[in-house]
């Protein structure tokens, strides 16, 4: 682990402080001590590993997952992809995949900071511990699964191989969750169950054809990819199953893709899932592990040796890299899966992604790579001479082998040109509805005649916003006023995150065209809507919990387990109640969590009287400060409640139960006063869905 933490270190500082800098307050990070996570579990994100030197009253501050960086995150993901700042507990999560090989992993973070006129970026990264977990529900043994040769099959799986321990309660439905699109595994093998058919011997063959035919069904299984040549066997199609059945299926590994690594994984995910609320209780992952007897343990990738490993950049120019240039080769990986890490990034300019150009990266993939979506962007001062600069690259297989260090010339030639050109685009990043300046700092552009000539005409993009130029509305502007900063452009605060702007530069006789990428970070500022509104049915004086299925909300910009439900008129024949746990005394409640729906622990008691429709009013928020409030509901029941009477019976007649019809709707009942608290200007009235389906009753 310890020469991978080498190659990473550039990786583990933040090196890149792109926008405007904080040179006067250094860096924004206050506190980073990484995170602990047991291996296949979850980690929740807490205060005191991570804080900012950002005031919570003061600036917009938000931090950003970077997903293509595929050197990070390589065995677990960090949840959500943008958070606030000043996070709120059990928000931020990071999910372990179960993968045994690696016992620390890194996040790269982009940290920003927003003020009413500028933008700070800082990028920086997040260490995660992997430990090994007290308490887990899939153990694993005593026994192991082993294949005994290539196109083999292992025994079936079964409770000796693996097993779940958790609380079996009624409650809970536990479920195992394949999935090779995902986890790619297995890396070399398939699942498959039922008996494989068994050669036999041919009049006077020797007994030592059998076994030959044998192995050659096995390959010709391997090479099947319909079940009508597999041969009493059939392929696993299915991707959740119950625990016990999964552990009473027969499944079998079959190997089917020699040469491969002596060891294989079978990825698992296991859920325990609230069959009241509907929510997951628990989850959990696991690599299966299955030994391939006979194959060699897994070899690193090799540089190819058909790339010239010499970059060709004219000056100013981003240019592609391919894989003339530079490529590997692993006979156990698929190209598409090996990964390429910058260890020794260039002295001037960088590496970067064609689809954000702007950023800098540490790593990239083969497929990327093959797509020419990977390329170097030279610096944007100018030199006389030709300059030469080596970038360092190691490759990494699918199970974390890595390659020799590989060296990669990059030489940057003179243009002999006099059209305009850009020497530098960092584009632009903002908050939602905010507006900046595009300054030199972003944009920069050369012309070897006269710069002064240059004009910048706006020809497309601007989707999501508008160009101002000194104030006033402008579509065209010179190099000065960049240099100035009077070009701005202005957010049209939707819901948009990206938007780019197409200039054609031109100084009278040569012209070019360039895109501009802009940035957009969501800010909260729409209020929490429902999205599942139904029917409760309960007995009448009894109680019936309100489970998540029946009363949902959700939140385009934060957290769904933090919507506030506020009860702004209670229900006439009864009242919501909170019980905590098992055996808690309950107590009723003017407000709620969308969190304690989903853990079970909102109930509607009725009182007993004899009032058999009820229903309830909310106004929904989140923790935005202030908060984000949806408009109290227009409609005349925002919940509504059918309360079953009580059987009654005659003498010499049959019992019977009213219940009021399916579609008879309740009487409309004096709404309650409205609250006069600050309402978001974006209505969530048309986002409300009213569904009259019946509920089962939970005593």
């Amino acid at each position: 682990m310890g020469s991978q933490s080498q190659t990473l270190a550039w990786m583990l500082l933040p090196v890149l402080l792109l926008g405007m800098t904080c040179s006067l307050h250094g860096s924004l990070v206050k506190v980073n001590k990484g995170l602990k996570v047991k291996r296949g579990q979850l980690a929740y994100l807490d205060k005191s590993d991570l804080q900012f030197h950002i005031p919570h009253q003061k600036d917009a501050c938000k931090v950003e997952v970077v997903l293509n960086e595929p050197i990070t995150q390589r065995v677990g993901k960090v949840m959500p992809q943008v958070f606030d700042c000043h996070y709120l507990a059990d928000e931020v999560k990071y999910v372990h995949n179960g993968c045994p090989l690696l016992k620390e992993d890194i996040v790269k973070l982009r940290l920003y900071r927003f003020t009413d006129s500028e933008t700070y970026m800082e990028v920086f990264s997040l260490h995660v511990d992997i430990m090994e977990p007290d308490c887990s529900i899939i153990k694993l043994g005593p026994k192991s699964l082993e294949v005994p040769e290539f196109y083999g099959f292992s025994d079936a799986v079964d409770g000796n191989v693996v097993s779940f321990h958790y609380e079996r309660r009624s409650s809970l439905e536990c479920s195992i969750h394949l999935s090779n699109h995902d986890t790619h595994l297995p890396a070399h093998g398939q699942l498959v169950t039922g008996e494989p058919e068994k050669a036999t011997k041919r009049g006077d063959e020797p007994e030592s054809f059998i076994h030959l035919r044998q192995q050659l069904d096995n390959k010709e299984r391997a090479m099947c990819k319909s079940e009508d040549c597999l041969k009493g066997l059939k392929l696993v199609k299915f991707t959740k199953i119950p625990c016990d059945d999964f552990l009473m299926m027969g499944l079998r590994y079959q190997h089917i893709d020699p040469p491969s690594p002596d060891i294989d994984y079978i990825a698992i995910r296991l859920d325990l899932k609230d069959t009241r609320s509907g929510s997951i209780y628990q989850s959990e992952q696991s690599w299966i592990p299955v030994r391939i007897v006979g194959a060699m343990p897994n070899q690193p990738p090799k540089p190819s040796f058909m790339s010239m490993f010499i970059l060709e950049v004219d000056q100013f120019i981003l240019t592609p890299l391919s894989t003339a240039t530079l490529d590997a080769e692993d006979e156990e990986t698929l190209k598409q899966l090996l990964v390429f890490n910058i260890t020794k990034p260039p002295v001037d300019g960088f590496i970067t992604h064609l689809t954000d150009h702007t950023r800098p990266i540490s790593s990239f993939t083969w497929l990327d790579l093959n797509d020419m979506l990977i390329g170097y962007q030279p610096p944007n001062s100018s030199h006389t001479q030709r300059r030469n600069y080596e970038v360092e690259f190691e490759v990494h297989d699918f199970f974390f082998e890595k390659s020799p260090s590989m060296t990669v010339h990059m030489s940057v030639r003179n243009a002999d040109t006099n059209a305009p050109r850009v020497s530098w685009n960092m584009g632009l990043s903002l908050l939602e509805g905010q507006s900046r300046p595009i300054t030199w700092e972003q944009l920069q552009i050369v012309d070897n005649d006269n710069l002064n000539t240059v004009r910048v005409i706006t020809v497309d993009g601007l989707q999501h916003g508008r160009l101002t130029v000194k104030g006033g509305k402008g579509f065209m502007f010179t190099v000065s006023d960049i240099r100035a900063g009077v070009v701005r452009y202005h957010h049209d605060d939707t819901d948009s995150t990206k938007d780019f702007i197409i200039f054609r530069i031109t100084d009278g006789r040569h012209q070019t065209r360039h895109k501009f990428p802009i940035k957009i970070l969501p800010k909260d500022d729409s209020p929490p809507f429902l999205i599942t509104n139904m029917l409760l049915e309960v007995s009448e004086g009894q109680t019936a919990l309100l489970r998540g299925s029946t009363l949902q909300a959700s939140d385009l910009d934060s957290s769904d387990d933090y919507i506030l439900f506020n009860i702004t008129r209670p229900p006439q024949a009864g009242e919501v109640m909170k019980i905590p746990g098992p055996g808690l005394t309950g107590y009723p409640v003017s407000h709620f969590l969308q969190r304690d729906l989903s853990q079970s622990m909102l109930y509607y008691r009725h009182l007993g009287n004899e009032v058999f429709d009820d229903s309830f009013e909310v106004v929904l928020s989140d923790f935005h400060d202030p908060p984000n409030l949806s408009q109290p509901q227009v409609v005349p029941d925002l919940l509504t409640i059918n309360i079953e009477q009580p059987i009654t019976c005659q003498a010499h007649k049959e019992c019977s139960r009213r219940r009021r019809p399916r579609h008879e709707k309740p009487k409309a009942r004096q709404k309650g006063s409205t609250n006069n608290s600050r309402v978001n200007r974006s209505s969530p009235v048309s986002r409300f869905f009213r569904y009259l389906l019946p509920d089962h009753d939970v005593n």
